[in-house]
């Protein structure tokens, strides 16, 4: 179940943009509640108390669906949760039209673009633009998939959910005001869950794309700390495309396009490696 559950979401984000129906205001606003509730309490304890309780929720839903209809209302809920939690906003979606906006537009809408889009607010030069657009291309696709799936994978829709609503935390909410500590405690757990996917990613990216660059670049970056995970990504990633850093991308959007690709097997990767360890077990 859990590879056919992976397979069919990554299809469907893949080829398909249901951004629009991912909404989660309503966190914001529970957090928000949370936090006027417990004034005095620690941001670990804030993000604890609104994080577990729907941890404790998809639980008992999937132990309540386990076994009506052979299993496939469970398949069904853990289909739902699972791209429920992917993104936010769709990694393809988002890069190729910051690709176009960068290749086919002019500087200002392709930084606003960006902005939107992935964050990026440095836009000094078309040439900063391309080079920000591709660190964030490799560090979305963590944020928004890989380490999703890990996490599902792990522990299941569970582990999904605990990832989404962590992240959610440490990047604030648009159209809410953030919590500097709040955020800085999510931005740690964060860290900590990103520990494990980033480091089997960038052995993906290996798989998939310059295998000796991104050796010599993993044993070089891989440490032990938490504070290297989205550089070892960035730095595996532009040297899985044969370059040795992604300050000097070319500006008509290839190596983007190479990274899209490059992801794109990655996953397939992924997939595999699923599909050998479910049929071993």
């Amino acid at each position: 179940m859990t590879f056919v559950v992976t397979l069919i979401a990554l299809l469907i984000e893949r080829f398909f943009d249901w951004s629009h129906l991912r909404r989660w205001y309503w966190y914001a606003n529970y957090q928000g509640a949370v936090m006027r509730r417990f004034p005095r309490q620690s941001s670990y304890t804030i993000l604890a108390l609104t994080t577990i309780p729907l941890l404790i929720a998809v639980a008992v839903i999937q132990v309540i669906l386990k076994n009506p209809m052979y299993g496939f209302l469970e398949l069904l809920f853990q289909l739902l949760i699972f791209l429920y939690c992917l993104g936010p906003q769709n990694l393809w979606a988002d890069t190729f039209a910051c690709i176009n906006a960068l290749v086919h537009g002019d500087s200002q809408s392709a930084a606003e673009k960006l902005k939107i889009s992935f964050g990026v607010t440095d836009a000094a030069s078309m040439q900063s633009l391309h080079g920000q657009l591709l660190d964030n291309i490799f560090i979305a696709a963590n944020r928004r998939v890989f380490a999703v799936v890990f996490w599902f994978i792990v522990i299941g829709p569970v582990g999904a959910v605990l990832y989404r609503a962590v992240t959610l935390s440490s990047s604030g909410f648009p159209k809410h005001e953030a919590v500097p500590e709040l955020v800085q405690s999510a931005r740690s757990v964060e860290s900590v869950l990103d520990w494990i996917p980033i480091r089997l990613f960038t052995w993906m990216f290996a798989l998939g794309g310059h295998f000796v660059k991104v050796v010599s670049c993993w044993r070089k970056k891989a440490v032990f700390t938490l504070d290297v995970n989205e550089k070892l990504l960035t730095d595996c990633g532009a040297a899985a495309l044969g370059s040795d850093d992604s300050e000097h991308v070319r500006e008509d959007g290839s190596v983007e396009r190479s990274a899209v690709g490059l992801l794109d097997r990655a996953f397939v990767i992924t997939l595999v490696i699923i599909a050998i360890v479910v049929l071993l077990i």
